[in-house]
């Protein structure tokens, strides 16, 4: 073999490797995402689970506020790995649709995802699809029976490795959302 052959040979070896080597990152930051989104998603049914459950011997809804909402949340969270999230209501309960669609569903704009750090989820929980209205403590009655609770998390997601960040970017957004009927029945 000549030299300009074993040259050659170390330079294919050189430009096979990286391409191996950015598709081995690439597929890791894939397989975190994809885990991260099933907690978030996780998370989200928990934090409408909790909201949405009714104790029949009180006739009440006693997890229908903020801070239980949170804390089913963040315990959920916790299980995937990811940080606790941060509540944004009561200064926004609803965050703004990219596309205004009246349920408050993803697309959000942009800004709903600020100011948090890439990695930290992110919590709103907007009831009855009203922005502005939020519960600081559970209803003494059981008047929001059958209306919507929505939680939502959205993260912006921190890609592991520096090189993955120069060809793809800083983060891209996640978003996980569940509606949920407010449990209850009529006097």
């Amino acid at each position: 073999m000549s030299t300009f052959e074993r040259a050659q040979s170390t330079v294919e070896f050189a430009v096979s490797a990286i391409v191996l080597m950015l598709i081995f990152l690439g597929l890791i930051d894939l397989g975190r995402a994809f885990y991260f989104d099933v907690g978030l998603f996780g998370a989200a049914r928990e934090g409408a689970r909790q909201a949405s459950w009714f104790d029949a011997k009180t006739g009440t809804n006693p997890y229908l506020f903020d801070q239980a909402i949170k804390d089913a949340v963040d315990r959920r969270l916790k299980h995937s790995g990811l940080p606790a999230s941060v509540l944004q209501n009561p200064a926004v309960t609803c965050p703004l649709p990219a596309d205004d669609n009246t349920a408050f569903n993803p697309p959000y704009s942009d800004s709903a995802y600020s100011p948090a750090d890439p990695g930290v989820p992110i919590l709103y929980v907007c009831y009855d699809n009203t922005p502005g209205l939020d519960l600081t403590s559970a209803p003494p009655a059981n008047d929001l029976r059958g209306h919507d609770v929505n939680v939502i998390l959205l993260m912006n997601f921190g890609l592991t490795t520096g090189l993955m960040q120069d060809v793809l970017g800083n983060a891209f957004h996640m978003v996980a959302n569940t509606h949920m009927a407010i449990g209850g029945f009529d006097p």
